[in-house]
């Protein structure tokens, strides 16, 4: 059965969740991983890059799906692929020598997009999942 996420309050909250990880996706891969990407040509950066891009498309997506009803299983699988999408990114980072600076502010202040553009997209993807289960089927 498919859910209207608008008809209900946990719908709108998950809505505007995954909305924020759109944007993260979106400013993470585009200010950050790409000119990574071009100034240093790996193949990791590309791929980091091209994971974040399809975070916002999942997001994207899903909105527009969800604007016509969407299947509760669908929204949850296209949140947890989002999220999915988040987290190889950042092991990257991990594995080529960098600790996971996420959390040191130092790091905000010399890759700002990065550090905002990953808590959005991680967030809202974390969060859309959560409240996705919440959503009432009959709505």
């Amino acid at each position: 059965m498919a859910i209207k996420v608008f008809n209900s309050g946990q719908g709108l909250i998950a809505l505007l969740f995954y909305l924020a990880a759109a944007v993260g996706g979106f400013l993470d891969g585009y200010m950050f991983w790409l000119p990574l990407y071009q100034s240093s040509g790996e193949t990791m950066h590309l791929i980091a890059m091209i994971l974040l891009f399809a975070v916002a498309g999942f997001a994207v997506i899903a909105i527009v799906i969800a604007l016509f009803g969407i299947p509760k299983v669908l929204w949850i699988i296209f949140a947890f692929l989002s999220l999915a999408c988040v987290v190889v990114p950042m092991l990257i980072s991990v594995f080529q020598g960098t600790a996971f600076a996420y959390f040191n502010l130092g790091w905000y202040q010399s890759y700002k997009w990065d550090f905002i553009g990953f808590w959005l997209a991680a967030g809202g993807s974390f969060l859309a999942l959560i409240v996705g289960f919440f959503i009432p089927e009959k709505t």
